[in-house]
């Protein structure tokens, strides 16, 4: 399987709960796990404390754990076909380096774990295809996916996407653009698409600051990296 779930996996939420109707996709039970713990960890460490949004993450993490939304249930829904939603990110970065360095920097693939702390590893299979494994945010686990380049033009874009039984499928580029004295001007894109079904709004409002964040001080640590090289 191209995609692992250390810490919540697929085999466990295919579980059926005792004495509860499953009425929660597999899916969006390891969606609603996810977010549930990262919405208690973010209220718990808030001060003063978030009640109201840690008795929400908990609900959360119940329909996960168990397969059962009781508000499904009142509304007769059954399992269907998860709708998909996308959430995007973007952001610039300027580094103080000239443009072919910083491409040459990021293109090497291999390298990206050293500078990024959210990357485990990245396992290269050919020119264009490669192996990733990343830490979830709040430390909740490790899922890997596998990842082409799909459009590549030397010092100006690099263009890729997942592939395969990634929990998360995702499509991103990075553009590079020579900013004169002030170096290369990076546009990082990334649009992500999660079945979330009738969640997938308040997923996705909880998920897109914890992965923006991340994604955001890992691009910042590639710039203070290349910066003192």
């Amino acid at each position: 399987m191209e995609s692992q779930l250390h810490t919540i996996t697929l085999k466990n939420l295919q579980q059926k709960a005792p004495g509860l109707e499953v009425n929660v996709s597999t899916t969006e039970r390891v969606v609603s796990v996810l977010s549930g713990s990262l919405m208690l960890y973010n209220s718990l460490n808030k001060k003063p404390k978030n009640v109201p949004r840690a008795l929400l993450s908990a609900f959360m993490i119940f329909r996960g754990a168990t397969g059962h939304c009781p508000g499904y249930k009142l509304a007769n829904k059954t399992l269907e076909p998860p709708k998909v939603s996308n959430i995007n990110i973007r952001f610039y970065v300027t580094v103080n380096k000239s443009l072919p360095f910083v491409y040459k920097h990021w293109r090497n693939l291999a390298n990206l774990p050293v500078i990024m702390k959210h990357l485990e590893s990245v396992e290269i299979i050919d020119d264009e295809t490669s192996e990733w494994k990343a830490t979830i945010p709040g430390k909740l686990g490790v899922y890997t996916w596998k990842g082409a380049i799909t459009k590549e033009i030397e010092n100006r874009e690099i263009r890729w996407r997942s592939f395969g039984e990634s929990l998360i499928h995702h499509v991103g580029k990075v553009e590079f653009h020579d900013n004169g004295n002030f170096g290369t001007k990076m546009e990082v894109m990334i649009s992500y698409r999660a079945p979330f079904e009738e969640a997938g709004e308040m997923v996705g409002k909880v998920l897109n600051p914890f992965i923006a964040n991340m994604i955001e001080q890992d691009v910042n640590r590639f710039k203070d990296f290349v910066e003192n090289s």
